[in-house]
């Protein structure tokens, strides 16, 4: 709490690992914010025209014959791939993407102060750090790739997700490792 009481202004001193760290986490939460923006035009509109339509729905009462009859279950016909997947509707991949850009980010930027705490050198820090901020960049967009069928978009989808598993591990191990060994 001591550093909340000191003058204002001390972003500019703060050491270039902290100000990247900071960095990426801004630019996470802005384009968190902006997909907001986007997820809420697509839900309800701007001006918030189909709130009512998209929280209430049909409001009418549900008849007695179908609280007991159950689901209707669709079953595809013999012989057909039951494995087989619907594309995901671009809202669900809003509502996935904004949860991520809310998340990810903050993850990141606890690990990365975990790891800066750390005894490792500078470079190390700055290459963990910055194998976890791209792989969560990637890994973020690559459900966006695959959707557009982008070339490569499966790749980057499992090399984002080998960069999260490597980085977050290690900026996980070593502060743990320095804290409890004996």
């Amino acid at each position: 709490m001591q550093d909340f009481t000191r003058p204002s202004g001390r972003l500019r001193a703060l050491p270039l690992g902290a100000r990247a760290v900071y960095t990426v986490f801004l630019v996470f939460t802005l384009v968190g914010l902006a997909l907001t923006l986007w997820l809420t035009h697509d839900m309800v509109g701007i001006d918030l025209e189909g709130v009512t339509e998209y929280y209430a729905g049909d409001a009418s009462p549900i008849a007695e014959e179908e609280i007991e009859s159950g689901p209707a279950l669709f079953l595809p016909p013999e012989g057909d791939d039951l494995a087989a997947f619907e594309p995901m509707p671009r809202r669900k991949l809003l509502e996935v993407t904004h949860f991520h850009l809310f998340s990810m980010p903050v993850y990141l930027l606890i690990l990365s102060h975990m790891y800066m705490l750390s005894r490792s050198r500078k470079s190390a820090k700055a290459a963990w750090i910055g194998v976890g901020s791209i792989g969560t960049l990637l890994h973020i967009a690559a459900p966006w790739l695959v959707a557009q069928a982008c070339v490569g978009a499966v790749a980057i989808y499992a090399i984002s997700g080998a960069m999260l598993f490597i980085s977050y591990s290690v900026m996980s191990v070593v502060p743990l490792w320095e804290m409890w060994r004996r």
